[in-house]
């Protein structure tokens, strides 16, 4: 009996531990699925808060924008009214009040739309006319902007309330102003009367959507016009509870349902003053439609949770009740293959694995699912239970099966391989990238997928953000020379056209200068949503850099391209409110055309930029097509101005010399140095065809200091062969004398050469008085103080003044050659040039006629008392080696 109690003691202490290792185990698995539920579902519902949040303040972000751009859609609208009444009070003006409203709808000249009509009424406000036609008299006397305009003492704009039109029959808002006659008497009102849809019915619909509701409200808190979606109406009351009562200028909040629609559906609000107008522009996009793809995100995640949670429910039950079933050693295997599996499914990868199928010779013939994770079923849009066991032929299509099968042979050939892949959801509506690595195995093949959907998302935005300007939007330089060249081939093969419209904004500098870079971004930012409007939804605009855009239209005919250029010079000129305040400027369009103007993407844009910079040249605020004839011009101009600072470089100039006689004694007083160049390529080179463009692109000031050493060299070496001395005149350009430092680099030039002041004069144009006028008189006083004589040059064709001709005591004048030529043909140009001869001689001036080529010019000269003459008649200009048997003797001149 003794050893019967021992054995039972030890039976029951042999079961205790199994017991309570069972226990242990039972209760583990509900107490882990308790925690992970309970640290899921907060963390998933945090995350939902979260989402939601973000998405309501985009929500109100969004309808303050839309607000704004309405609030500016509503100025603009409400100029465009004005325009219309000051169009017809102008009409009504010029015909004497003789105006057909009637005539002038049928000729374009109002909006067509029913929307708008337009009246003129007399005095005793009798309509006499308007777009619609009178059927019967009608008066406004009693209407309260007639009895305004006739009251008022000023030229105003005067909007009414909602009232019923009596020619329409319709509730308008009307918009006023006052006519008189030519006493200035009141003459009447021309009434411009709108239909409240026209402020909502124009505007973008589709930013709305079909329950957002767009407004008009007025500083009384009363709503004008409304719309909801793409429905239009007058009566606020469909759709308002309550009057608006704004006063803020510009905002957004989230408006009760309840509290402010007759729907009482939730919304965000945005409202914006418009700025010149006593109106409020209002937009109110609606919750559901607003936070719509959050929901669906939301309902989606909540029964992804419900099931997920289920699923645990289930895997908790499963261990559990295969822990109280199994004995201890199988329990052992099934802890492991439990582990195993909640581990794989808690992975972010997916995984499978494929067992090869064999025909009747042992040939892999195709392969089926041995086993695999939800995650690995989930990522190929599948479910596990339908996915586990299935052969690859009746899982994947015909097409996409063979490809497969190609690369599983090879992983069994080579052991290993990797690719990736882009998948659809079953409706089409969700795309999904995978990484895949296949591995061989003993049994077969192992195959893991890592869904790369967001890297893919993440190197398309950067992608994105590199191809993307980031102050305007708008794409880059980088877009243009990726993407350019794929257009024109696309346009090549479809047989179609493509033009590039090259933009330089005018005037943008001086935004910079004056209003500061914000001012400039800010205009810029303005400007690209302004070149985005009149585009198609197939082009491109694009930034090039600092004030440059260019337009890419696809398939466009050359009539549209005019079009759409005509159309950016408008937009760029109308104003643009910026924070300092309001700014003018234009835009110069060159366009390009493929493949008439070009083949390549290079050549096109080249082209593109050659036809803006001759829309520049005709006057700005301009656009033009590509002209081979002016890229030919231009190509020849940048070719001069290239050769010509080899010109400076490699000293190509030599100098002319002609005279100045003295018209008592015949003696040569005076040289004018003149400029020739001696090209390597065309031989003498007049100043004509070099001067302008050297003004032009500021090498005239390099060429004038090359003049002015190569002049007082050569007096020296004049001097050294005991040749006369005779002064010469240089001429000094505008820029090179405005720019200042003129004195010292000729004190320096006759200090290097040894030379006298007295031996050089100075030229200057009246063009080159102009300008900072104390400045201008230190230039010259220090050059008189040097001893050296300053003549003005072409006297007569620029702008300079009696006054100032005094002021700076100009040592003499040379008269235009314009003037001499004049001389012997009319009476008129003896007394003017006399006029001038006797006003220098009273301001001590010498006066030197230029131009001289017949003997009477000569005589008629020595008649009016002129000093010395210079021309053809005296001299050519002549080489230097020519002047020392010019100057030895007097010049015999016509008696």
């Amino acid at each position: 009996m003794a050893h019967d109690s021992k054995n039972k003691l030890s039976m029951v202490g042999g079961t205790k531990k199994p017991k309570f290792d069972n226990l242990l185990s039972i209760a583990s698995w509900p107490i882990c699925c308790l925690l992970v539920l309970v640290l899921g579902w907060s963390l998933l519902l945090n995350h939902l808060g979260n989402e939601r949040h973000s998405m309501e303040r985009f929500a109100l972000k969004e309808s303050g924008i839309l607000a704004q751009a309405y609030a500016d859609h509503l100025n603009r609208t409400f100029e465009s009214i004005d325009k219309i009444a000051l169009t017809v009070r102008f009409a009504w003006s010029l015909a004497d009040g003789a105006v057909s409203l009637q005539q002038m709808a049928q000729k374009g000249l109002f909006p067509s739309t029913s929307l708008i009509l337009v009246a003129v009424a007399d005095a005793e406000g009798e309509v006499i006319s308007s777009t619609q036609p009178l059927e019967r008299p009608v008066s406004i006397r009693d209407r309260e902007h007639f009895q305004v305009q006739r009251s008022s003492g000023g030229d105003r704009l005067f909007i009414s309330k909602p009232l019923v039109g009596r020619m329409s029959g319709q509730k308008v808002i009307q918009f006023s102003r006052k006519m008189l006659d030519r006493q200035g008497n009141f003459a009447g009102v021309v009434v411009v009367s709108i239909n409240p849809a026209y402020f909502v019915s124009a505007f973008e619909s589709s930013p709305l959507g079909a329950d957002g509701v767009l407004a008009v409200v007025g500083d009384d808190a009363a709503v004008r016009a409304t719309r909801m979606g793409a429905h239009a109406s007058a009566d606020a009351d469909t759709i308002f509870k309550q009057a608006p009562g704004i006063t803020d200028y510009a905002g957004s909040m989230p408006l009760d349902g309840n509290k402010w629609f007759t729907d009482g559906r939730n919304r965000f609000g945005g409202w914006q003053r418009v700025p010149d107008y006593p109106f409020m522009a209002m937009v109110a996009l609606d919750e559901e439609e607003q936070l719509g793809a959050y929901y669906g995100k939301r309902a989606i995640t909540i029964k992804t949770g419900v099931l997920l949670s289920l699923l645990l429910l289930l895997l908790t039950a499963s261990g559990t009740m295969s822990t109280i079933r199994l004995a201890r050693s199988r329990r052992h295997a099934a802890d492991i293959r439990q582990v195993y599996r909640v581990a794989t499914e808690a992975s972010s990868d997916g995984f499978y694995i494929l067992a090869p199928v064999l025909d009747g010779r042992g040939a892999v013939v195709d392969f089926h699912v041995a086993d695999c994770n939800e995650r690995g079923a989930a990522i190929l849009w599948k479910q596990r239970r339908d996915f586990l066991g299935k052969p690859l032929s009746h899982i994947y299509p015909a097409r996409a099966f063979r490809r497969f099968m190609a690369i599983l042979h090879g992983v069994m050939e080579r052991g290993v391989a990797e690719d990736e892949f882009c998948i659809h959801s079953s409706d089409g509506s969700t795309t999904r990238w995978v990484h895949r690595r296949l591995v061989k195995s003993a049994n077969g093949i192992a195959v893991t997928l890592r869904d790369v959907s967001d890297t893919k998302r993440h190197i398309y935005e950067l992608e994105r953000k590199g191809n993307e300007d980031a102050l305007t939007r708008l794409h880059n330089r980088h877009w243009l020379h990726a993407s350019l060249p794929g257009i024109i081939e696309r346009a090549r093969q479809g047989h179609c056209h493509v033009a590039l419209l090259y933009i330089d904004i005018d005037g943008f500098k001086a935004v910079n200068d004056t209003m500061g870079h914000a001012a400039g971004d800010q205009l810029l930012q303005l400007a690209a949503a302004r070149l985005e409007s009149v585009i198609r939804p197939k082009d491109k605009a694009v930034r090039l850099g600092g004030d440059e855009f260019l337009l890419v239209l696809e398939d466009i005919r050359e009539t549209e391209a005019a079009q759409i250029a005509a159309r950016v010079v408008e937009l760029l000129s109308e104003k643009f409110k910026l924070d300092p305040g309001m700014q003018s400027i234009g835009a110069s369009v060159g366009i390009s055309l493929y493949p008439k103007d070009g083949a390549s993407a290079e050549e096109l844009l080249q082209n593109a930029d050659v036809a803006m910079y001759s829309a520049k040249q005709a006057g700005k605020g301009q656009w033009r097509f590509f002209s081979p004839d002016f890229y030919d011009s231009l190509r020849a101009r940048l070719n001069i101005e290239r050769r010509l600072r080899d010109a400076i470089e490699f000293d190509q100039f030599v100098m002319y010399y002609q005279p100045r006689v003295d018209m008592q004694t015949g003696q040569v007083t005076s040289l004018e140095a003149l400029i020739r160049w001696e090209d390597p390529e065309t031989g003498l080179v007049e100043p004509h065809k070099f001067i302008d463009i050297a003004e032009q692109t500021g090498l005239i000031v390099n060429v004038g200091s090359q003049v002015i050493s190569k002049v007082c060299a050569q007096i020296e070496q004049w001097s050294r062969q005991q040749a006369k001395g005779i002064p010469v005149s240089i001429n000094v350009s505008a820029k090179q004398f405005q720019k200042g430092g003129l004195q010292a680099e000729l004190s320096a030039a006759l200090q290097r050469h040894g030379l006298a002041p007295d031996m050089v004069e100075v030229e200057v144009t009246e063009s080159s008085m102009m300008g900072d006028s104390d400045a201008i008189s230190e230039e010259f006083i220090s050059l008189q103080k040097l001893g050296i004589k300053v003549l003005v040059d072409d006297f007569g064709t620029g702008y300079s003044s009696l006054s100032q001709l005094q002021r700076l005591e100009m040592d003499g004048l040379k008269i235009d050659r314009s003037f001499t030529s004049e001389l012997g043909k009319t009476r008129q140009g003896e007394i003017f040039f006399s006029a001038i001869v006797t006003m220098a001689h009273s301001l001590g001036m010498r006066v030197v006629a230029e131009g001289v080529e017949t003997p009477e010019q000569a005589r008629i000269l020595k008649r009016l008392e002129c000093d010395e003459i210079q021309g053809f008649y005296v001299s050519r200009p002549v080489p230097a080696n020519d002047v020392p048997e010019i100057i030895a003797k007097p010049i015999k001149l016509a008696a």
